[in-house]
């Protein structure tokens, strides 16, 4: 069997008691493929409108892996999280060198808590910032071949055409839930640079 591209739909659903805002996904397929989206916000026990599209190889030939790492901040963009799987010093590092404390500031002065309208949608101002702020956030970590602080979760044959749903849980845990599988890893959370 030789090796066969393959692309597969992502989306994030909020499975918090409160909404997330300035999400970012990105994720590399080794160092073949990189791809990243971000979204304004997402409700409480929402999903996210639209989803990213990965491209990755099957096949007995295939040696690369799926790294995956998400990040979002709290309706006051006071607080950062970011996926957290054991090998997350890489991705500390990188925030330190890349996140705008700036950006983060100015979507907290556009993102009140009645920000977020129904149907999850952001006054146009407050949804460009938020977007601005989360680019910001994983500049860094999008630019870098490393892959360190990211989750590994493979994308097989049978996901192919599928969504890949990944899963914000109350309980600090992050769910990735494919037609292969799933996988866990956990988040955690610090003051938000400029905060």
């Amino acid at each position: 069997m030789e090796t066969t591209k393959r692309t597969a739909s992502v989306s994030i659903h909020n499975n918090t008691s409160k909404p997330v805002v300035g999400i970012s996904l990105i994720h590399k397929y080794s160092d073949v493929y990189k791809h990243r989206k971000e979204w304004g916000a997402i409700p409480a026990g929402d999903s996210s409108q639209d989803s990213l599209q990965v491209e990755y190889n099957t096949g007995f030939f295939t040696t690369g892996r799926d790294w995956w790492f998400i990040s979002w901040y709290s309706q006051d963009m006071k607080t950062l999280y970011y996926s957290n799987p054991q090998n997350f010093r890489g991705a500390f590092d990188a925030f330190e060198k890349g996140v705008s404390g700036d950006a983060i500031a100015y979507a907290g002065t556009l993102l009140s808590p009645i920000s977020i309208v129904t149907g999850g949608v952001l006054a146009l101002p407050a949804a460009l910032a938020a977007g601005a702020a989360a680019k910001s956030t994983t500049d860094a970590l999008f630019s870098s071949e490393d892959t360190s602080g990211f989750k590994q979760h493979i994308l097989r044959d049978e996901d192919a055409g599928k969504t890949t749903e990944i899963v914000i849980n109350e309980d600090q845990t992050i769910t990735f839930k494919s037609q292969s599988g799933n996988s866990e890893t956990v988040y955690t959370s610090r003051t938000a640079p400029g905060r």
